[in-house]
């Protein structure tokens, strides 16, 4: 339970996250998670009272049902990195770590006394502080000035297209072989920023963009998230989803290719066959935490659509067994089948040995635990790792036995389009509707 009371302020203030967030912009531990695609609340805050490292920030916090839509509110924001798991790698399959250390290796959780939930109607003011209510409200009153965000792409070896098709060749080999099914392998890109996170929120969202959208100051590192993918919740009942992604497809030109587009990764075998294999990981995990039979499929397969892209993806859910703790359900579930490969140790192994830098945040998780001691975490895609002017970009694929490279390279350039797009100075790219 929380140390005390939630305090609870309705205030005047207009639901308008991108002005609410340039509000923080300059305040230190300024978090901003946002629902850009209208499909949830969104919440926002700054100066953190407490910061950790460790899977779970606070192991007494438990589950409790009994505080209600607000138990919702977060109470602590973070990132859980892919590099945070590590430990599952076997050492004697994996080559002598020379590669540099990423901007981000452990998890990192920030308190907040106060958070701002902004849903379609109102802001609404939730701590159990009432001067850091007080605080809050006072800067969210404050009209934050705009600032201009930029990106340019500089050279990258780790972001070699012919390097990257050739990392896809060997896993091939390896899949052939019958090492393993399939593995997730990333590229990497460069850029100069400027701008800090917030503007760099803004300038890549737009309307319609990303469920998990994300500004996180962590201190030496800054985040701007746009996953699609939520990797898990954990509800105040015990009910634990997770809603793995899996086949892409870019946006068409006009609404006929579109539609065309969509239905082409609806029925592409490979595609099909790609979410399969996950969401058979993502079973077997979950099935080390749930109570035995509450495993299921609740919707999907089916296609869903972006701004610049068209996914596939399946919702599962189960219970989380009795006296069972957060630790453990994220030890369970971190890093995602949906973004390593299957079986899932193994592709973590040949990660390792094939990609040419450490992936640092990307694949890992970040958003919030919660007053009622639940979990509601984006996967960490479509992410921008930022270390004072200079942010890291990761785009990757899940390559199975027949995968074709150059499709697959061609592939992680649809998903970095959003970034790119600024970088290139298109700002972001037309949004369509089916």
């Amino acid at each position: 339970m929380p140390a005390m009371p939630l305090v609870v302020r309705h205030t005047d203030l207009i639901p308008d996250v991108a002005a609410l967030a340039r509000s923080l912009a300059t305040a230190p531990g300024t978090q901003v998670l946002w629902s850009a695609d209208g499909s949830g609340v969104s919440y926002l805050c700054c100066e953190p009272v407490e910061q950790v490292t460790a899977l779970d920030p606070e192991p007494q916090l438990a589950l409790d049902p009994r505080l209600g839509p607000l138990g919702c509110v977060p109470r602590w924001i973070g990132v859980l990195p892919f590099e945070c798991r590590r430990d599952l790698e076997r050492a004697r399959y994996v080559k002598s770590e020379n590669r540099t250390p990423p901007p981000i290796t452990l998890p990192v959780w920030q308190r907040y006394a106060a958070v701002a939930r902004v849903s379609d109607s109102e802001v609404l003011l939730v701590g159990d502080d009432g001067a850091a209510v007080d605080r809050l409200e006072r800067r969210l009153r404050i009209r934050g000035a705009m600032k201009t965000a930029a990106l340019s792409r500089l050279k990258d070896l780790a972001d070699d297209g012919d390097a990257h098709v050739r990392r896809i060749e060997r896993a091939l080999e390896f899949i052939a072989q019958g090492d393993l099914y399939q593995v997730n392998l990333a590229r990497r890109f460069t850029y100069r920023a400027s701008g800090g996170a917030v503007e760099l929120l803004l300038a890549v969202a737009g309307h319609g963009s990303a469920p998990y959208a994300c500004a996180l100051d962590l201190g030496p590192v800054q985040v701007v998230g746009l996953s699609p993918e939520l990797f898990l919740r954990l509800e105040p009942d015990g009910r634990v989803t997770t809603v793995p992604i899996k086949g892409t497809r870019p946006r068409g030109a006009d609404p006929e290719r579109d539609r065309a587009l969509a239905l082409e990764l609806d029925a592409d075998p490979k595609e099909r066959a790609e979410l399969a294999m996950i969401l058979d990981v993502e079973r077997n995990d979950l099935g080390r935490i749930a109570t035995t039979g509450s495993v299921r499929l609740v919707s999907g397969p089916e296609v869903v659509t972006h701004p610049t892209i068209h996914h596939r993806q399946a919702t599962l859910v189960a219970d989380l067994r009795p006296g069972l703790s957060r630790r453990m359900l994220l030890s369970a579930m971190l890093p995602s089948g949906s973004v390593t490969g299957a079986p899932k140790v193994r592709a973590m192994e040949l990660i390792a040995n094939l990609e040419p830098v450490r992936r640092g945040l990307y694949t890992g998780a970040y958003g919030c635990v919660t007053h009622a001691g639940g979990l509601e975490l984006g996967m960490a895609i479509r992410t921008l790792s930022l270390r004072g002017e200079i942010g890291y970009y990761h785009t990757g694929g899940g390559i199975v036995a027949d995968s074709d490279p150059r499709r697959e390279l061609e592939e992680t350039e649809w998903k970095a389009e959003q970034f790119q797009a600024l970088a290139s100075g298109k700002r972001r790219a037309p949004e369509l509707r089916l």
